[in-house]
């Protein structure tokens, strides 16, 4: 059976290219995108299953299927086409340059029953550019050359022609598609994902997606060549967007809103899409229960504002407690300390009215005291336990430590892991290279080859003032750990090589002339930037600061080791806390973490979390899905500056496969046949 539900294939010019003029400062039918007006319509749950009064899930729910391994079949395609474009369009009412799909930012909804299957045509309008779709947080099990990685899991979707994506979700909940093509994602180019499934939490309406990003007014490839130029410098964001709506500097362009029914409980799915945004979203007066963490199922918990970094998701509950004439606030406001911006450039709201407000007059509440509060980094780990117990190994196949550097590259700075960059060849994908038995690749590919191991433990260590939202595709991992790495001879405690030196955003400006004063942010205080502390203290200023969101500083590093690179033994790092050994690592790295885990018998899982300035995070994941998987930053200038590790698993299963030769040959051809003639100006990583 065949659907066309949605099927979002509308006409280019179908929508104009702004939110109009609004309806008393609000967006409504004349808006780039449904999403956020009061014609939105809610979500049903499991709208496709016509045929019977039950969900296609039946009996399976959150507490007793495990879904990385059972899930059910409805034998249902539904079908989507996309046209991508680069426009002129004006949804903040400044005309920008953006990429579009089907004219709509965001993109449209795409939305299926779990068990469905999804098939996407995409088709390249964009004249100068590839461009790919990556389905954020989908396992892709038994179709790993439909991730949509360039370079990676297939060659790109070439100008003038088509691609169709053809894969089952494997989990539920909400979720995003964006380009995996360069930075194309900063220029618009995402949209929500909702598959529907099981509730382990009652309520009545599903208000649908909340979609939340900085916005710019110039196009990526310009903001990411200004990045690798300056060395360190980030073009400051001119905007907040809240489901694509937001005025500009109070120029009169409407807002978004959001339709409550007095009595009801209400589904939110907020979902980050930011570039490099953390954003707090709140509602003024309101709680709300957290019931998942991007396709994670939670047990429920109650907040006042969730912080989400790039790439996350979280759904929450609302309690629509107040009178039938009421509306308030939702806000999104991204911190200045977390993440740069102009001034204005940090707030974005929209109404809810209640369905007999007066749409007329905007709402009077006041933001709630945390609304604005400053730390960066995500909920407690101790606070998000999934509903669906999974325990990690205690002993994994292989622990790995990855530091995270920033180094010096003859004219600009590149990001590096474990000693480590990247950049892809989009004319050779690396799924089709391990298809053919090519195991080894150029040394900038950055891929490591995990053969059958079982599991795999990660202890992500950030030593410079940056955070880094750190995502995997192919896998949920669970979160066991996260806590303050002292200082860099932890990490290093063999010494490192004066061209190794880990230099943080101040101090790779002040020795490298991106600027004598970088942005204020990620400073662990609000009232202080790197770079003003370097120049006050200078390097080796002591002990960490203590901010007052009571998290330890992390300022620029104590300047380079005298001593030389891997002198030490590979093996045991140093002790932890209490002199407990730390765990056998690979490559010649200390280990910050002291071997504990929170909730050892359950931890979080997700597919993003947050890495904090001076920080680390201990990921862990089962080896069950043969592939080529990304683990990378969030933020698109980092991962464009090659902060990504590439994860070949289980290469003999993926030996010989015809799916992986069938998918990618005409796709392939195109791009070859594009690029014999034009010139592909790949000023990044390619991701």
């Amino acid at each position: 059976m065949a659907s066309g539900f949605h099927a979002a294939s509308a006409s280019l010019g179908t929508y104009p290219l702004s939110n109009g003029p609004g309806n008393h400062g609000f967006a409504g039918r004349g808006s780039m995108s449904g999403l956020g007006t009061p014609h939105a319509p809610f979500l049903n749950r499991c709208p496709m299953d016509d045929a019977s009064p039950h969900c296609s899930w039946g009996n399976m729910n959150a507490t007793n299927t495990n879904p990385y391994t059972t899930r059910p079949h409805t034998g249902t395609t539904r079908t989507y086409e996309f046209v991508v474009t680069k426009e002129t369009a004006a949804p903040d009412g400044i005309d920008t340059e953006l990429l579009l799909v089907n004219s709509q930012f965001p993109g449209p909804l795409v939305e299926c029953d779990w068990g469905d299957s999804l098939e996407i045509t995409v088709r390249n309008n964009i004249l100068d550019e590839g461009t790919a779709i990556h389905w954020h947080g989908m396992l892709q099990q038994d179709s790993p050359w439909m991730d949509g990685v360039p370079g990676i899991a297939q060659c790109p979707i070439a100008p003038g022609s088509s691609y169709t994506y053809l894969f089952k979700p494997d989990l539920y909940g909400t979720g995003w598609y964006h380009s995996h093509f360069a930075a194309q994602a900063v220029s618009g180019f995402a949209g929500p994902m909702v598959v529907h499934g099981p509730n382990h939490v009652d309520y009545d309406i599903d208000i649908g997606p909340v979609v939340v990003s900085e916005y710019f007014h110039q196009y990526y490839d310009v903001i990411t060549q200004g990045f690798l130029d300056n060395k360190v410098e980030v073009t400051l964001s001119d905007n907040n967007m809240i489901n694509g709506k937001n005025s500009y500097q109070d120029n009169g362009a409407p807002l978004a809103s959001f339709n409550f029914t007095s009595g009801k409980t209400h589904r939110l799915r907020l979902i980050n899409t930011s570039a490099f945004a953390v954003q707090k979203i709140s509602i003024d007066g309101y709680k709300m229960r957290v019931i998942a963490n991007d396709y994670v199922p939670i047990v429920p918990y109650e907040t006042d504002v969730v912080t989400l970094a790039a790439g996350q998701r979280s759904d929450v509950l609302v309690d629509a407690t107040g009178g039938p004439s009421d509306s308030m606030w939702l806000r999104t406001y991204k911190p200045p300390n977390c993440s740069p911006g102009k001034n204005g450039s940090y707030l974005a709201t929209a109404a809810i009215f209640y369905e007999k407000a007066d749409r007329t007059q905007m709402p009077s509440t006041q933001a709630g005291e945390n609304a604005y509060n400053h730390y960066c980094g995500n909920d407690p780990l101790s606070r998000t336990v999934p509903v669906y117990a999974l325990t990690p190994d205690n002993e994994p196949s292989v622990t790995e430590v990855l530091p995270v550097e920033l180094r010096p590259n003859g004219s600009s700075n590149l990001w590096f892991m474990a000693n480590r960059t990247f950049r892809v060849d989009y004319n050779a994908p690396q799924l089709l290279g391990a298809r053919d038995g090519a195991v080894e690749f150029p040394h900038i590919q950055n891929v490591h080859d995990y053969g059958s191991n079982a599991s795999l433990r990660f202890v992500v260590e950030n030593t410079g003032v940056q955070p880094h939202p750190v995502h995997l595709h192919g896998h949920n991992f669970m979160v066991l750990q996260e806590g303050t790495c002292d200082d860099n001879e932890t990490v290093f405690p063999y010494g490192q090589p004066d061209f190794a030196h880990v230099y943080s955003p101040g101090e790779a400006s002040y020795h490298f002339g991106g600027g004598p004063d970088p942005f204020h942010f990620h400073d662990r205080r609000a009232d202080e930037s790197p770079a003003d502390k370097y120049r006050r203290q200078g390097p080796g200023y002591g002990p960490p600061d203590q901010g007052p969101d009571q998290e330890p500083d992390q300022g620029p590093d104590q300047g380079p080791d005298q001593g030389g690179p891997g002198q030490g033994p590979p093996g045991q790092g140093p002790p932890g806390p209490g002199g407990r050994p730390r765990p056998n690592i690979i490559g010649n790295y200390g280990s910050c973490w002291d071997g504990s885990i929170v909730n050892p018998q359950n931890p979080q899982r997700r597919d993003t979390q947050m890495l904090l300035p001076g920080h680390y995070i201990v990921i862990q994941f089962e080896l069950d899905n043969p592939g080529i998987w990304p683990l990378h930053c969030h933020i698109a200038w980092h991962l464009s500056g090659g902060m990504g590790w590439m994860i070949l698993e289980r290469p003999d299963e993926i030996l010989n496969s015809m799916n992986i030769a069938n998918a990618m040959s005409q796709t392939c051809d195109d791009w070859h046949a594009w690029t014999a003639n034009n010139i592909v100006d790949q000023i990044d990583g390619g991701l």
